[in-house]
C-alpha cells in the first residue's frame, strides 16, 4: 500500500486540528463552568433551558412587581392608620364637647382644634407614595382625588377603581383604592337607620341612635322607612305642678315613594290611622289626644302595640326601636330615616357647626338640641371609623398575600435555578478528566507527528 506524504500530513494535521479544538472546547467549559456552549451540543437540553431562563425571568420579575405593590400597600395602610387615629381624636374631642359644665367659649376653643383636625384630614386623603401618585384616586393616580369648595363640602374627583400590580400568572393585586369608598359611603346612625332631633324643639328630649331588632321586616315592602315621632303635653289634672302628661304619635313622613308617585299615606298616623293632613287633633279638656304614652327612656316601638285596634297598616312591625329621655313638649318632632350615604367631611363640618352654634337658655333646650347633635356625630364618627377599619384590614389581608406569593415565587424561582443547573452545569471532575486525557492525547499527537514528519526518503539523498 502506498501512502503519500502529503497524506500523512493531512492526517496528522486534522488529529492535531481535532484535540485541539476539543481541548479549546473544555477549556471554555472549564471557564465558564457550563456543559452547553452552543446549542448543538445539547440540542434538547438546550430547548429546554431556555424556555426555563425565560420562566425564570418573568418570575424574578413578578418577585419586582411584589416587592413594588408591597410598598405601595404599606404607605396606604400607613396613611389609614394615620387617619384611625386623627378619627379616635375627634372622637375623644366630641365626647368631651358633651360635657354640660363646658361653656359656649370653651366649646368654640374646641371647634378651633377640630378646624385643625380638618386641615390634617384634608392632607391624609390626598397623600401620595412618595413619587407623586395619589393613593386615593383610583386608576387616576395622577389625579388629585379631593379638592374642596368650603368646610365640609369636599368633592372627589378620582373614579372607582383599583389600579393592580401582577405579582404571578394567576393574580393582579389591587394597590389603590377609590377614596369616595373609604371616605364618603359611609351609612350613617345605626347604618341601618338614623335618627335626628328637630332644631326648633323646645323640650329637652335626647334621641338614641335607635336598634334594629329584624332587619327582614325593616325592609318589608310596606315600610316607607322614614317616619317622625311628634309629641303633644298637658298638664296632669290630677297634680298640675307636677310632671306634665306626654304622648306621642308615629307619622308616615315619606310625601313621595321611591318610584315618584305621591304616598297616600303621607302625614298619617301609623298608631290610629288619623290623617294630619285635615289638621290637628282635636282637643279635649284635660285629655292628651296623642294615642301613645311617653315615658322617660322607654322604647319607642315602630310596630302595632297591644290595644291599638285601628292601625294605618294591620299588624305593622318595622323591626326597629328608639328611645328617648327628656321633657319633650308639645310640637317637638324626632325623625327616624333609612340610614344614607355621609362623608367624614360632613360629619366634622356637623360636629362644627354644633360647636358653634351651642346656646344655654337655662331651661336644657340649648343642651337637648346640642346633645342631639352630638350625638348623631358620635355615631357618625363611629361608621367613618368603620370603614376606614375595614378598608385597612383590607389592605392587610392584601399585604399577607404579597408577602405569601413572594415566599411562593422565590421558591419557584430557586426550583428554576436547580433545573438550570442540572440541564447546563459542568460535570466538573469528568470535564477535568477529559480536559486531562485530551491533553495527554494531543501531546502524544504532536510528538507522533514530529517523528512521522521526519519519515523522508530525501534525507538520504
Amino acid at each position: 500500500m502506498r501512502v503519500a506524504t502529503s497524506t500523512i500530513y493531512s492526517l496528522g494535521v486534522s488529529g492535531l486540528q481535532k484535540h485541539l479544538a476539543d481541548q479549546a472546547k473544555l477549556q471554555n467549559q472549564l471557564s465558564t463552568g457550563r456543559r452547553i456552549l452552543t446549542p448543538a451540543d445539547d440540542p434538547i437540553a438546550s430547548a429546554r433551558a431556555l424556555s426555563v431562563t425565560q420562566a425564570q425571568s418573568k418570575n424574578e420579575q413578578y418577585i419586582t412587581n411584589t416587592d413594588s405593590a408591597d410598598s405601595a400597600l404599606r404607605m396606604t395602610e400607613s396613611t389609614l392608620q394615620q387617619v384611625t387615629t386623627l378619627i379616635q381624636n375627634v372622637q375623644q374631642l366630641a365626647i368631651n364637647a358633651g360635657n354640660p359644665t363646658l361653656t359656649a367659649n370653651e366649646k368654640s376653643i374646641l371647634e378651633t382644634e377640630l378646624q385643625g383636625r380638618y386641615q390634617e384630614l384634608l392632607g391624609l386623603v390626598n397623600g401620595t407614595d412618595g413619587e407623586g401618585t395619589y393613593l386615593f384616586s383610583g386608576f387616576r393616580g395622577d389625579t388629585k382625588p379631593f379638592t374642596e369648595t368650603s368646610f365640609g363640602n369636599v368633592t372627589y374627583n378620582g373614579d372607582q377603581g383599583q389600579r393592580k400590580v401582577q405579582i404571578s400568572d394567576s393574580r393582579a393585586i389591587p394597590v389603590s383604592e377609590a377614596g369616595s369608598q373609604v371616605f364618603q359611603q359611609i351609612k350613617n346612625g345605626n347604618k341601618t337607620f338614623a335618627t335626628g332631633a328637630n332644631v326648633a324643639n323646645t323640650g329637652s328630649g335626647i334621641i338614641s341612635v335607635g336598634e334594629v331588632l329584624d332587619p327582614t321586616k325593616w325592609a318589608n315592602a310596606a315600610n316607607v322607612q322614614d317616619f317622625r315621632v311628634e309629641f303633644y303635653s298637658i298638664p296632669d289634672p290630677a297634680d298640675p305642678t307636677g310632671d306634665p302628661i306626654i304622648n306621642y304619635d308615629i307619622i308616615d313622613d315619606r310625601a313621595t315613594l321611591p318610584d315618584g308617585s305621591a304616598n297616600p299615606n303621607y302625614n298619617f298616623s301609623m298608631v290610629d290611622g288619623y290623617d294630619y293632613n285635615g289638621g290637628a287633633r282635636p282637643v279635649t279638656p284635660g285629655v292628651n289626644p296623642f294615642p301613645r304614652t311617653y315615658t322617660s327612656g322607654g322604647d319607642i316601638e315602630f310596630r302595632q302595640l297591644p290595644g291599638e285596634t285601628t292601625p294605618l297598616i294591620a299588624g305593622w312591625d318595622f323591626g326597629v326601636k328608639a328611645s328617648i329621655e327628656g321633657t319633650p313638649k308639645t310640637g317637638d318632632t324626632f325623625s327616624l330615616d333609612a340610614s344614607t350615604n355621609r362623608d367624614v367631611f360632613t360629619v366634622l363640618a356637623d360636629l362644627s357647626t354644633a360647636l358653634k352654634s351651642y346656646k344655654t337658655d337655662g331651661t336644657g333646650t340649648g343642651q337637648a338640641t346640642f346633645q342631639n347633635q352630638l350625638n348623631n356625630v358620635i355615631s357618625n364618627l363611629s361608621n367613618s371609623l368603620d370603614n376606614v377599619l375595614t378598608t385597612q384590614a383590607s389592605i392587610g389581608s392584601r399585604m399577607n398575600e404579597t408577602e405569601s406569593v413572594r415566599s411562593t415565587n422565590e421558591d419557584i424561582n430557586l426550583q428554576y435555578s436547580q433545573t438550570l443547573t442540572k440541564l447546563q452545569d459542568l460535570d466538573w471532575a469528568q470535564a477535568i478528566s477529559d480536559f486531562a486525557q485530551n491533553q495527554t492525547l494531543l501531546e502524544a499527537a504532536r510528538t507522533s507527528f514530529s517523528k512521522v514528519q521526519g519519515l523522508s526518503l530525501f534525507q538520504y539523498i
